[in-house]
């Protein structure tokens, strides 16, 4: 059996029981506290398949999405994905870099079928896979500030040092606010609120609790006063949808490392604004004094549905409505839609019980997205717009040191047996 079936195989649960952050890579050294080591062999990198192995965990196209609701979304086809994603988002960005350059993973794929890899002969899809959408963006590793911040102070010695693939999964709050404010505020045909009354009454409790755009709405009943939504509490609503990519993310690629037989952990960037810096982030000054610059994106890499990249929060609304919407007065203001079905009725019986927002819903949530802009001079109003929170680094591990200090058990037999299963006894 190879390598490769070898990970395919690899229990689930001896995963999960088996998971612990390994953090001594070969290469590496520690020079203070009870553990102290220096390894003495080079460090190796982690092999294009190993990447793709990783990177087909986190962010793989793992086939079509059943939609199993009893208010069928208006969403895409053909976006199957290894995490869950509230809202239809599947914002999130996989960049990582080892010591060949600075990478992302393009977030824009379709599955092909309902299962896309059915058979041990379609495994190589994943190594397909990852070759098209990876896009290398520079060469040489990534050089983050080594200090406090960007770092927390512990993993200076150890996070992103040569040898090691540092993942770092970016998401994009803007489109979570956006697709969240089109579903609750109509209330004739939005999936959160159809049948329940009018819409959310959103206000900003940072203005006194004022209306945020929205009297000409409530006024006609669209919608209901008694839903009080603040603003700052519909920013941390998307932000519970959202920032739950980047974590399961890092969490599938730490559990492919117990299959595969790397070291590894998943860690926090100390005010990650840094890192985006060094890659390249884009940020906006907020005309309102007080509020900080935030990070919107990198320029054709990765943008954010709001000013600049779009030249108003109308037409982001209207970017984000398109990516919501599977039918609609015009083909040509709908993403297109591959990938196949994954029920067995006619895709028209389908559609004919999708809920989707109306004329009426998006304008309501472009009065709001521009009161959010008019009056914070940004977009969100109180969280940035793109958002780094974990960071998973993979490395090869020196069992030397494990051997010193540790009991029998520390590292399992795939991390035993790896550099001669997968890169040759020669080694």
């Amino acid at each position: 059996m190879g390598p490769i079936e070898s990970a395919w195989q690899y229990p689930l649960f001896e995963a999960l029981y088996g998971r612990r952050s390994r953090r001594f890579g070969l290469g590496f050294e520690i020079a203070e506290g009870p553990l102290p080591f220096r390894s003495t062999k080079a460090p190796l990198p982690l092999s294009e398949l190993e990447e793709a192995l990783l990177v087909g965990a986190g962010v793989g196209v793992t086939g079509a999405p059943l939609w199993d609701m009893a208010r069928p979304a208006a969403l895409a086809a053909g976006l199957g994905r290894p995490f869950g994603s509230p809202t239809g988002g599947r914002r999130t960005a996989l960049f990582f870099t080892n010591d060949q350059g600075v990478h992302v993973v393009d977030p824009n794929a379709a599955a092909t079928k309902v299962r896309e890899i059915e058979t041990p002969t379609e495994r190589d899809k994943v190594l397909a896979g990852y070759r098209a959408r990876r896009r290398t963006l520079r060469a040489g590793r990534l050089d983050i500030p080594r200090r406090v911040p960007p770092f927390f102070g512990h993993n200076l010695w150890d996070s992103n040092q040569p040898g090691s693939t540092l993942f770092m999964p970016i998401c994009d709050l803007s489109v979570s606010v956006i697709a969240l404010l089109l579903q609750l505020v109509d209330g004739d045909v939005g999936r959160f609120v159809a049948g329940h009354g009018g819409g959310f009454y959103v206000v900003d409790d940072r203005q006194g609790f004022r209306p945020a755009g929205i009297e000409r709405w409530a006024a006609r009943g669209f919608l209901d006063r008694e839903k009080v939504l603040p603003l700052s509490l519909l920013e941390r609503q998307a932000g519970y949808f959202m920032l739950n990519e980047p974590a399961i993310i890092c969490q599938n690629i730490f559990l492919a490392t117990e299959a595969l037989g790397l070291g590894g952990w998943m860690h926090c960037g100390f005010l990650s604004a840094g890192i985006l810096e060094a890659l390249g982030f884009e940020r906006v000054a907020p005309e309102r004094s007080g509020s900080p610059p935030h990070p919107v994106g990198l320029h054709g890499v990765f943008e954010a549905f709001c000013p600049p990249f779009f030249p108003s929060m109308d037409a982001a609304v209207d970017a984000v409505a398109a990516r919501l919407a599977r039918r609609g007065p015009s083909d040509s203001d709908r993403l297109p839609q591959p990938g196949p079905a994954p029920y067995t009725m006619l895709d028209a019986q389908y559609r004919d019980a999708i809920v989707e927002v109306s004329d009426e819903g998006v304008a309501c949530t472009k009065a709001i997205c521009n009161y959010i802009h008019d009056t914070y001079g940004r977009f969100p109003a109180t969280t940035d717009a793109m958002q780094l929170g974990w960071l998973m680094q993979v490395h090869h591990l020196d069992l030397d040191f494990y051997d010193r200090y540790f009991k029998p058990g520390a590292c399992g037999p795939t991390h035993r047996e790896h550099l001669d299963a997968w890169h040759g006894p020669a080694r």
